[in-house]
């Protein structure tokens, strides 16, 4: 597989508040802000190669790795469907109504998840295939919300249908081969992947890569002086997975 058949999702790095809808909140979000923002998986996913989308405002405002519908988002029920009512702790944080959900989903959610289904099409148009790279992190220490208390270095998530074994495989034996524990699906599972393309297109293949905080963050959220050798750890890994795939 070409390198450049890569398309890095980055849904969770800003921690931007557009004012026009921090008025929204009920409270100081200081603190979810630290809790949930994925810090710096734009700088740490940043190889020189394949696409990339970022998605622009804090989670807390618009999450686009959610089920736009909340009938359909099983998060919805605590209130972190597409667009959030509670926080870190369960506790709420905006009241909203249906009229200023959509108004959000608008703004937001759409135009990224459009922007996802062009960037897929361009890249396989280009080069027959699209690996998405779902690019994460996640709290040393489980937030209040998070079921599953398990903390390995790396998690990787898979689908059924698009996560081939020679991917999620060849990503867990690196990553262990270079001495960090991995788990897939735990304590994070699945991967993103567009809705156009889901369960239908094989060539379009995805990934998540989640990577506990605690490698590459100092305790007071600061990169810390591995930041360099665990991005490029990931550079690695990524690409001997990718390259070293077998035609057919």
């Amino acid at each position: 597989m070409n390198k450049e058949a890569v398309l890095f999702h980055i849904p969770h790095a800003s921690a931007v508040i557009p004012e026009a809808f921090s008025g929204d909140f009920l409270v100081d979000l200081t603190e979810n802000i630290r809790h949930m923002t994925d810090w710096y998986t734009d700088e740490l996913f940043d190889f020189g190669f394949g696409e990339r989308i970022v998605f622009p405002v804090s989670r807390l405002v618009c999450d686009p790795e959610r089920f736009r519908e909340d009938s359909e988002e099983s998060m919805a029920g605590i209130g972190m469907g597409a667009v959030y009512t509670h926080g870190f702790d369960l506790r709420r944080i905006r009241e909203t109504s249906d009229e200023r959900r959509e108004e959000i989903l608008r703004e937001f959610y759409d135009p990224h998840h459009q922007r996802l289904e062009e960037k897929t099409k361009t890249v396989l148009m280009r080069y027959g295939t699209c690996l998405i790279a779902d690019c994460h992190s996640f709290s040393l220490i489980p937030l209040p919300y998070e079921k599953d208390p398990l903390r390995p270095d790396i998690c990787i998530g898979t689908d059924g249908f698009h996560t081939p074994e020679w991917l999620s495989g060849g990503l867990a034996e690196a990553f262990r081969l270079a001495g960090y524990t991995v788990v897939l699906n735990r304590p994070f599972a699945g991967t993103m992947v567009p809705l156009s393309y889901y369960g239908k297109d094989p060539r379009v293949l995805s990934v998540m890569i989640e990577v506990n905080r605690g490698l590459y963050l100092t305790k007071d959220g600061r990169k810390n002086r591995d930041f360099s050798e665990i991005s490029g750890l990931l550079r690695r890994v990524l690409l001997s997975a990718v390259l070293q795939r077998k035609p057919g």
